[in-house]
């Protein structure tokens, strides 16, 4: 039996991981595609009214973040990439990383907040309640595959709060979103010395 559940969430890793893999591979392609095929000029014609703006930035990637990660963060990492606007490249990955922990941190405690709320859980969404059974099912291994896949992590911080997930337990285990970030960000900077 407790072969089978370390199979099991083996294989969950696993396949997440090389969704994540996936993923990260599209999004490189599309980017070397856009630097091949279009000038730096042509960038920031198409995306210049956003793109020097750090503060309109910075907001979206909260929001984003807070709001279950509606924007991949490897898009902000590629930006910090290629302003620098908020400072050297690693340091603006260690600080979006810390947005994003941070942010995951702010769901799993509005999850503990909401887990005795009877109204929030007769609101049953078809896809929270499916992250809902997966957190039952693998527990804190979820924040782990959540934190370095394309789960969307703070969704899973949430049901974390909400499941009861000790806080200690949670705050380590979500360390691996910044190993992520880290990760992602050094794929990135040597896709972008080609």
């Amino acid at each position: 039996m407790v072969r089978g559940i370390a199979r099991e969430r083996k294989h969950f890793l696993l396949s997440n991981l090389l969704k994540g893999f996936i993923y990260l591979a599209i999004l490189l392609v599309l980017f070397l595609l856009l630097k091949q095929f279009s000038s730096e000029e042509q960038r920031y014609n198409w995306f210049g009214a956003i793109y020097d703006d750090t503060a309109l930035i910075m907001f979206i990637f909260v929001v984003s973040e807070l709001l279950f990660g509606i924007i991949p963060p490897e898009v902000f990492m590629l930006w910090s990439l290629e302003t620098s606007l908020i400072g050297p490249y690693f340091f603006s990955i260690g600080v979006l990383s810390v947005i994003s922990y941070a942010a995951g941190f702010f769901n799993f405690n509005l999850g503990r907040w909401a887990k005795d709320k009877k109204w929030i859980r007769r609101l049953g969404y078809p896809r929270f309640n499916k992250y809902l059974r997966m957190f039952r099912q693998y527990g804190g291994y979820l924040v782990i595959v959540a934190s370095i896949s394309p789960l969307p992590f703070s969704a899973i911080s949430l049901l974390s709060g909400i499941g009861g997930l000790p806080l200690r337990k949670y705050l380590f285990l979500s360390l691996f979103r910044i190993v992520r970030y880290f990760a992602y960000g050094i794929a990135l900077m040597g896709l972008d010395q080609l």
